[in-house]
């Protein structure tokens, strides 16, 4: 995946980010669900997100790092001190770790990968998407 604006027709999913250290994944854990509401940045990527659109949950700073849930957006994001966008995330059973995902030649450049810190939201291209997809116990 190359670094580029995203389109509809690049965008595969958008990737919502946790960090465990400063939320807490017991109760979603527990409810086998992600939170309903994530913070996302005041940028043009925010603008591009719709309901119905794909949406992965990646958990970052966790010995079992990766791709917790998938599911899809449920309103647009809200503008506000701090813009938020509703989610319907269902968690999995077992995550896709990413040290499995980044064994997979197409999907090793995702931006999670590259750019760990950046602020939600971050994506997968199409193209990884293809690739990423059918891996999923759950197709967002």
């Amino acid at each position: 995946m190359t670094a580029r604006a995203i389109t509809d027709r690049t965008l595969g999913a958008w990737v919502i980010k946790c960090n465990p250290h400063k939320t807490d994944l017991a109760p979603m854990i527990a409810a086998r669900r992600a939170h309903e509401h994530w913070c996302v940045a005041d940028n043009y990527r925010t603008r591009l997100m719709a309901p119905g659109q794909s949406v992965l949950f990646w958990v970052g700073s966790h010995p079992r790092r990766g791709i917790w849930g998938a599911g899809r957006l449920t309103g647009t994001p809200v503008p506000g001190p701090q813009w938020k966008v509703s989610t319907n995330i269902t968690l999995f059973d077992e995550p896709i770790l990413a040290s499995t995902i980044q064994s997979i030649a197409a999907l090793s450049m995702l931006e999670v990968f590259r750019s760990p810190q950046q602020s939600n939201p971050s994506w997968v291209d199409a193209s990884a998407w293809d690739v990423l997809g059918p891996m999923l116990p759950i197709r967002a």
